[in-house]
């Protein structure tokens, strides 16, 4: 048997999406990562398999959705390392690491709790006990009656999987012949996600009306028991409907102090009643002059490169501050600035047409020369035919930027459009323009994906 290391570790479940930039935080913090995924190192993301290739991050690929397998495999490495931190690196991972934790003694959720934290109907049924305003809402299935489901709900009414994220299978539907159809989709092409399967079982929602956002903030602890520390609201910019593909955020949103002060109080409360107890946290909700009502809650990282808006914006580093709270380490006396510093916003691209892919290279070269660029991205190959987006896999590349004022950052988001109109054009040749594009995230249809990061100013 090798000898036990001497170097702190912290394990980081699944880092994707926002989650990529845990890695490097635990590294920052004096920790030494060690990725656990299901998938081969040859498929994480780039900036994960960087770290893994260069030496400073350790990698086991262990089949996540399989408990009793992560357990033995946390337990091995807490046998041969000071294991201090288990860290979900996205939502799939919450209830993982909350065993894990439980199982060795760390700090992390209690896994009693996460069962509300990944299932909407319990999530909705927790928060409404709380006194939190949601939608009203059913569990059903894809063999429900639609006209009943409707009687129940209202018109319009909003599915989604009950347990699934990133907009994959949310559908307002109108009548109960769009919902029968809905059902027949689900049925016939069920999504498998990270090795979960999405559809079988749907939540049924009333359609609440009214502009989107999400809070972003973390958990801290203290003597006096947990404290809810907000450190952002979003704006969130979603594609039309009948999905509610997410096509780009601002931070920080512009919202009256007044509806601030209520997004605030109500992630707070939901917090509290959902018993987030460590780590950071994303709320959605859509503001009704009734109040904010709340669409979910993620005890994670917001996804879509949120944090890095946060960063440019407020100063807050929320990898270190999710490393920190799941280290059980203290927090920073001022993690974030007391007012904000400009503007902040990702975009991401997709077409309201069929079109093709002409010059990805020439796109992603274009975008690194905008002024305020943090990064951009491109997933998809040249000639790839490119669909409208209808979930966040549906989506072929971003751009993240910072500006002076809300104002600049929409001039600067402006030219970006233009440069990926000009980087497509119709499948079918037309008469009409180029379809215009509009902002979702990462989908190609054909081609090989190519995958281009990079970082400017």
């Amino acid at each position: 048997m090798s000898a036990r290391s001497t170097h702190q570790t912290a394990l980081i479940i699944e880092p994707n999406s926002s989650g990529i930039g845990l890695v490097d935080a635990a590294r920052r913090l004096g920790l030494r990562p060690h990725v656990f995924d299901r998938k081969p190192v040859t498929e994480l993301p780039a900036q994960v398999r960087a770290a893994v290739h260069s030496g400073w991050a350790d990698y086991t690929r262990v089949e996540i959705r399989d408990l009793p397998t992560v357990l033995r495999a946390s337990r091995e490495l807490a046998a041969r390392t000071d294991l201090v931190a288990v860290v979900p690196g996205y939502e799939y991972a919450v209830d993982t690491c909350a065993h894990l934790a439980r199982d060795l003694g760390l700090p992390g959720l209690a896994p009693e709790v996460v069962g509300a934290l990944r299932d909407k109907k319990q999530m909705k049924e927790v928060l409404a006990a709380a006194g939190v305003l949601v939608a009203r809402n059913h569990l059903v299935g894809t063999d429900a009656d639609p006209v009943a489901v409707l009687a129940d709900v209202g018109t319009p009414a909003v599915l989604k999987p009950v347990d699934g994220s990133g907009s994959q299978y949310v559908r307002r539907v109108d009548g109960a012949a769009e919902l029968a159809d809905y059902f027949a989709e689900v049925r016939a092409n069920p999504i498998e996600d990270y090795g979960k399967l999405l559809g079988p079982s749907l939540l049924a929602e009333s359609y609440v009306q009214g502009p989107e956002y999400s809070v972003e903030g973390y958990v801290e602890n203290t003597g006096d028991g947990p404290r809810v520390h907000v450190l952002a609201v979003t704006e969130k910019q979603l594609g039309p409907e009948p999905t509610f593909v997410e096509v780009g955020h601002a931070v920080d949103a512009p919202v009256s102090p007044a509806d601030r002060a209520r997004l605030a109080d109500t992630a707070r409360r939901a917090v509290r009643a959902l018993g987030i107890t460590v780590g950071c946290f994303h709320l959605e909700a859509r503001l009704t002059p009734s109040g904010p009502y709340v669409m979910e809650v993620g005890a994670r990282l917001g996804g879509d490169r949120i944090p890095w808006l946060v960063q440019a914006v407020w100063g807050a580093d929320m990898w270190e501050l999710a490393v920190r709270s799941f280290a059980g380490l203290p927090q920073p006396a001022r993690p974030a600035n007391e007012v904000p510093q400009g503007a902040a916003g990702v975009r991401f691209f997709s077409v309201e047409e069929e079109a093709v892919f002409e010059d990805p290279d020439g796109l992603l070269s274009r975008l690194l020369k905008v002024e305020g660029c943090i990064e951009a991205e491109v997933t998809a190959a040249a000639g790839a035919v490119l669909r409208p987006a209808v979930d966040l896999h549906s989506r072929f590349g971003h751009i993240a930027l910072a500006a002076p004022s809300r104002t600049e950052l929409e001039r600067r988001i402006a030219q970006v459009d233009r440069y990926v109109r000009e980087a497509v054009r119709p499948a079918v040749p037309a008469a009409a323009a180029v379809p215009a594009y509009i902002a979702l995230p990462d989908y190609a249809a054909a081609g090989a994906p190519v995958t281009i990061t990079a970082c400017a100013v």
